[in-house]
C-alpha cells in the first residue's frame, strides 16, 4: 500500500476517532449535568401537579362543617318534624323543611362545580337519606332528589365513621368509585366524601351531612398536564392506580382486577413506603429506563395520594440524544472529508495530523488545546471547527455546572446554621455548617425531629416561637441551646419565619459560644480591675500604717525581751501586722498590680531548693517525687514570687491528701501553638514556654467548683483555716509574668496544676546573697516622707543605726535644705508625696544639682514604683512598705555601696 493510501486510511481513522471521541466526551459531560437537572424539573412538575390536586378540594373540610351551622334552623325543623310529620312548634311540615334544606344544598352545588351531591342522612330508619341535592338533572343540572329516590345509607363505611365523630369533626373518605343501589356507577365516577355529624340540642346524634366531590375534573387536569412523551399516575397509599394512561387499570382494587404501581415499577415501592424520595432513574419490570418523580398530596387533610410522573429516559435528556445523533452523523461526513483531503494533500498533512492527534489527546485529559487553527485549506478549517466544538462543549459544561453550583452556593457556604423544617418539626434540609456547629453531617439530621437536638429546658420556648411565627407575628430573634454530638451545649441565636405557601419553617442560627466566652473574659477582666482599684486605693495608706506598727513593735519587742509574757504579746502583734501586709500583697498579686523583678531563672534549681523547704512543711505522710528535664530552658520570672507560688500549690496539695499521698514536681520545655492559645486563653501568646507541673494524688476538685478555684477569697476550708487567696495569688502572678496556668482534676484521683512560664533568652542570673547582719554607718541621709508617723519611725531607726539624718515633710522642704547648703550622701524618699511633687521628680532635681547622690525609693503601693508593664527596671533601688529594721539597714548599705545614680537617671528619663 502506497503512502497516500496509508495516509488516507490513517486520516480517515483519525478523523473518525476524533469525532467519535468528541461525541463520547460530550455525551459523557452533558449526561453528568443534564440528567440531574432534568430530574429536578420533573420533580418540580410532579409537585406542582400534586399541589393543584390538593388545592382542588382545599375548602371541602370547611364547607361540610359550615352546613350544620348555616342551615341550623332548617336542620332543627327537619329533626322536629321527623318525629310527627309536622314541626310541633309551627305548622311547617317535614316536606317543607326538607325542601328548604334541599334548596340551600342546591345553592352550594351551584357555587361549587366540583361538588357532586350534598345529603342529610338520618341516624334512624337504617340511615335513610332525609334530603339530597345532586347533579343528576338534564345535562348534569342541579336538582333536588324526590323523596321516592331517597335511599338508606346506614351500611356505608363513611356513615359509620361519621356517626362516631364528635361535633365539628370531619371524616374524609378514601378515593373510590361511586356506587348506587349496591353497584358501581357506569361510567365510573371517582369521588371523595366529607362527612360530619349533626347533633341535636340534647346532645344526641341526629344524623350526618355528606358532600361528595366528583374527582373526574381534577384527575383529568392532571392527565392533561402530563409532560410530552411522559405518563402521569395517581395512586393511593397502597399503590393502587386511581389514574393511569390505560383507564382499564384504574380502580382495579374495586373492580376485582388489582393493579398497583409497584407491580410495574418495583423501585417505586420503596418510595411509597417512605412517603417521599428524590427523583431518580428507575427501571420498569420490562427493563426499560424511566426518569420518575413522586409527590404526595393529602386531600383535605384526609387520604394520602401520590402523583407519579414518569418520562422515558430518551425523552428525559433530549440533549444527550441530539449529541448522540450528531456524533453518528458526523462520523461518515468526517471520514469522507478525510479521504478527499488525504488524496490531495497527503504529504503536507503529516505534520498537521500529528498536531491534531496531540490536541485530541489533550482534550480528553481536559488540558488546553493546541490546534493549527491558522492553517489554510481543509486542515485549518477542520482544526477551527474542532476548536469551536470543543470550546462550545466546555462552555456548556461549565455553564451547566455553574448553574447547579450557584443554586446551593450560598446555602453551602454559610457559616451560620440554616435549618428548614416542616410543620411537624421534621428537618427537611440543613446547611453543611451543621457539622461545625453541632457535630452532625446534614445527611444525619435530615428526616429527624429538630426537637431531638434542643436542650430540654428550651424546648417549650422554641415551640412558642414556632406557634407565634405561624400566627403571623413579626420575625424576631430568640436564644436556644442545642446539644452538640459530643454532649456539650451550643448556644444559638435563632431568627425564624413561617412560609404559609411552602408550609415550612426557615431558621438561621448563629453560634454564640465565642461571644459568650468573650463576655466572660470581659467580666473577669473587669473583676480584676475592680479588685486592683479597691486594693490600690488602700494599699498606700495601709502599708504606711503597717510600717509604723511593725517598726514600733520591733523596738517594743527588744525592750520587753526580759518578760516572756510581754514578748509573746509583742510577737503576736507583729505577726498580725505582717499577716495584714501579706493579705494586701496577695490581693495585688491576683489583680496583677504587684511589681515583679524578673530575671533569667534556672527552674530546676529553684524547684530543688523549694522541695527542701517543703519536706518539713508537708510532713512524712506526703512523698515528694521530682521529674526534672535535664536541659530545661531558663524562665524569665521573679524567682522569689515563683517559689512562693510553688509553696502555695504544695500546701493546697497537702490539704487535699489528709491521709497522705504523693506530690509530684515536674519540669519540661513546651511549644504552645496558635490553636492552644485560641482554645485556652486570649492572653496566651504562641511560643516557647518552660512548664512546671505540680500533681497530687488527693481527693480532686469537684467539677462544679473547678472554675472558681482562682477566685479571691474562694475556699473549701473551714473558717479560720485559710484566706482563699493562695491560688488567686498564683494565678495573678503567672498571668502578670506573661505565662498561663491550667488545671486538670478528677475526683478521687487527684489534681494537676501546669504553670507555663515564658522562656528566657538570657543566661541564668546568679543567686543574690543577702548581707548577714544589719549594719549602720556614719553617712548622712535625707529622709523625705509626707506621713509624719512614718517619718518619725524612719528617723528613729536610722539614728539607731548611727546615721546622721535630715528629715523633710515635702519635696519643697527638701529642696530648701539643698539650697541652704546642707550636705547628705543618700536621698531616701517616698515615691508619692502629698504636696503634688512626687519622689521621682524630686530625685531628678536633686541629681541635677548634686550628681553624686545615691537614691533609695520606698512605697506603700507597688503600682507607684512601676516603670513599665508592672516590672521594676534593673538598677532602681526600691524597698516596699512595710519593712523591718534589718531590711532597711541592708538596703541602705547596698545602695551606698553602688555607683552613683545612673540607672535612676535613665528611669527618670523614661518616666518623663
Amino acid at each position: 500500500m502506497g503512502l497516500s493510501a496509508r495516509l488516507t486510511a490513517g486520516m480517515v481513522a483519525l478523523i473518525v476517532l476524533t469525532v467519535a471521541a468528541t461525541g463520547a466526551l460530550t455525551y459523557h459531560n452533558v449526561s453528568i449535568v443534564e440528567v440531574p437537572r432534568a430530574l429536578d424539573r420533573l420533580d418540580s412538575h410532579a409537585r406542582l401537579l400534586a399541589s393543584n390536586l390538593d388545592a382542588s378540594v382545599g375548602g371541602l373540610r370547611g364547607d361540610v362543617l359550615a352546613i350544620p351551622r348555616a342551615a341550623a334552623v332548617a336542620v332543627e325543623g327537619v329533626r322536629r318534624a321527623t318525629r310527627g310529620g309536622v314541626d310541633p312548634f309551627g305548622v311547617t311540615t317535614l316536606a317543607q323543611w326538607r325542601g328548604a334544606l334541599s334548596e340551600s344544598f342546591a345553592a352550594r352545588l351551584a357555587a361549587n362545580p366540583a361538588y357532586g351531591q350534598i345529603r342529610l342522612i338520618g341516624a334512624t330508619d337504617g340511615g335513610r337519606e332525609i334530603a339530597r341535592t345532586d347533579r343528576m338533572g338534564p345535562e348534569n343540572a342541579v336538582r333536588v332528589a324526590p323523596e321516592a329516590e331517597l335511599q338508606p345509607r346506614g351500611d356505608r363505611d363513611y356513615f359509620r365513621r361519621a356517626m362516631r365523630l364528635r361535633a365539628d369533626e370531619v371524616d374524609i373518605s378514601p378515593v373510590e368509585l361511586d356506587r348506587e343501589h349496591g353497584a358501581i356507577d357506569t361510567p365510573h365516577l371517582p369521588v371523595v366524601r366529607a362527612s360530619t355529624p349533626v347533633v341535636g340540642p340534647d346532645g344526641r346524634p341526629f344524623g350526618i351531612v355528606v358532600i361528595d366531590i366528583d374527582l373526574r375534573g381534577p384527575f383529568a387536569r392532571v392527565r392533561e398536564n402530563a409532560r410530552p412523551g411522559g405518563a402521569v399516575y395517581i395512586v393511593n397509599s397502597n399503590g393502587d392506580y386511581l389514574v393511569h394512561p390505560d383507564p382499564a387499570r384504574e380502580f382495579g382494587f374495586q373492580l376485582g382486577a388489582p393493579s398497583r404501581l409497584q407491580d410495574d415499577f418495583p423501585t417505586l415501592g420503596g418510595m411509597l413506603a417512605g412517603g417521599k424520595a428524590a427523583p431518580q432513574v428507575i427501571q420498569e419490570h420490562s427493563g426499560a429506563e424511566f426518569g420518575a418523580a413522586l409527590a404526595g398530596a393529602r386531600l383535605a387533610e384526609g387520604p394520602q395520594l401520590f402523583v407519579v410522573e414518569a418520562v422515558p429516559y430518551a425523552d428525559l435528556a433530549t440533549t444527550l440524544t441530539t449529541v448522540r445523533n450528531s456524533t453518528v452523523a458526523a462520523v461518515p461526513v468526517a471520514a469522507i472529508g478525510a479521504v478527499l483531503l488525504a488524496i490531495v494533500l497527503a504529504r503536507s498533512l503529516t505534520r498537521r495530523l500529528t498536531q491534531m492527534t496531540a490536541a485530541i489527546d489533550s482534550f480528553g485529559r481536559g488540558e488546553p488545546l493546541s490546534l493549527p487553527t491558522r492553517s489554510s485549506g481543509e486542515i485549518g478549517a477542520l482544526a477551527r471547527a474542532f476548536d469551536r466544538m470543543a470550546a462550545e462543549v466546555r462552555e456548556k459544561t461549565v455553564s451547566l455546572e455553574t448553574e447547579i453550583v450557584e443554586r446551593r452556593r450560598l446555602f453551602a457556604s454559610s457559616l451560620d446554621l440554616i435549618l428548614i423544617v416542616d410543620r411537624e418539626g421534621t428537618v427537611i434540609d440543613i446547611s453543611p455548617s451543621a457539622e461545625a456547629i453541632l457535630g452532625y453531617r446534614p445527611e444525619e439530621m435530615i428526616g429527624r425531629k429538630g426537637a431531638a437536638l434542643l436542650h430540654p429546658g428550651d424546648l417549650e420556648r422554641a415551640r412558642e416561637e414556632m406557634r407565634a411565627a405561624r400566627q403571623g407575628r413579626a420575625t424576631r430573634n430568640f436564644d436556644c441551646r442545642y446539644v452538640h454530638r459530643d454532649g456539650r451545649i451550643v448556644p444559638l441565636t435563632l431568627s425564624g419565619a413561617w412560609l404559609e405557601l411552602e408550609q415550612r419553617y426557615f431558621f438561621i442560627g448563629r453560634d454564640m459560644t465565642e461571644r459568650i466566652a468573650l463576655e466572660q473574659q470581659l467580666r473577669q477582666s473587669q473583676k480584676l480591675d475592680a479588685i486592683g482599684h479597691l486594693t490600690g486605693g488602700v494599699a498606700h495608706d495601709f502599708n504606711n500604717i503597717l510600717t509604723v506598727i511593725t517598726g514600733t513593735i520591733e523596738i517594743l519587742a527588744d525592750a520587753v525581751a526580759h518578760s516572756p509574757q510581754l514578748a509573746a504579746i509583742a510577737r503576736m502583734i507583729d505577726d498580725a501586722a505582717w499577716r495584714g501586709a501579706d493579705l494586701i500583697q496577695q490581693l495585688l498579686a491576683y489583680a496583677r498590680k504587684q511589681p515583679l523583678q524578673p530575671q533569667s531563672t534556672d527552674v530546676n534549681r529553684l524547684v530543688l531548693d523549694t522541695a527542701k523547704l517543703l519536706r518539713p512543711t508537708l510532713g512524712e505522710s506526703v512523698e515528694i517525687k521530682m521529674t526534672l528535664e535535664e536541659d530545661a530552658w531558663p524562665a524569665m520570672i521573679d524567682p522569689s514570687q515563683l517559689g512562693t507560688a510553688l509553696i502555695n500549690l504544695a500546701v493546697n496539695a497537702r490539704d487535699a491528701m489528709p491521709g497522705g499521698g504523693k506530690l509530684i514536681l515536674e519540669t519540661g520545655n513546651v511549644m504552645l501553638d496558635a490553636s492552644f492559645a485560641t482554645i485556652h486563653a486570649e492572653e496566651v501568646r504562641p511560643g516557647p514556654y518552660v512548664m512546671i507541673t505540680v500533681t497530687d494524688t488527693g481527693v480532686g476538685i469537684p467539677a462544679d467548683i473547678r472554675d472558681s478555684v482562682f477566685e479571691p477569697f474562694f475556699t473549701t476550708k473551714e473558717v479560720g483555716q485559710g484566706t482563699g487567696l493562695g491560688l488567686s495569688m498564683v494565678y495573678g502572678f503567672v498571668k502578670q509574668s506573661g505565662g498561663h496556668i491550667k488545671i486538670d482534676s478528677e475526683e478521687g484521683h487527684g489534681t494537676t496544676f501546669k504553670l507555663y512560664l515564658p522562656r528566657s533568652s538570657e543566661s541564668v542570673a546568679p543567686i543574690e546573697r543577702p548581707v548577714a547582719a544589719a549594719e549602720g554607718g556614719e553617712e548622712t541621709i535625707l529622709v523625705v516622707e509626707d506621713d509624719a508617723l512614718v517619718r518619725q519611725y524612719v528617723v528613729a531607726q536610722l539614728e539607731s543605726l548611727r546615721y546622721a539624718v535630715l528629715a523633710a515633710a515635702s519635696a519643697r522642704e527638701a529642696l530648701d535644705m539643698i539650697a541652704a547648703g546642707r550636705a547628705f550622701d543618700l536621698l531616701f524618699t517616698d515615691v508619692i508625696l502629698g504636696s503634688g511633687f512626687n519622689g521621682p521628680a524630686l530625685a531628678d532635681e536633686i541629681l541635677r544639682l548634686r550628681p553624686g547622690v545615691k537614691v533609695l525609693y520606698t512605697s506603700g503601693y507597688t503600682k507607684d514604683a512601676m516603670a513599665t508593664h508592672g516590672r521594676i527596671d534593673p538598677g532602681i533601688a526600691l524597698i516596699h512598705k512595710p519593712y523591718r529594721k534589718i531590711e532597711l539597714a541592708r538596703k541602705i548599705r547596698a545602695v551606698l555601696g553602688t555607683p552613683s545614680g545612673t540607672a535612676t537617671q535613665d528611669w527618670l528619663r523614661k518616666l518623663r
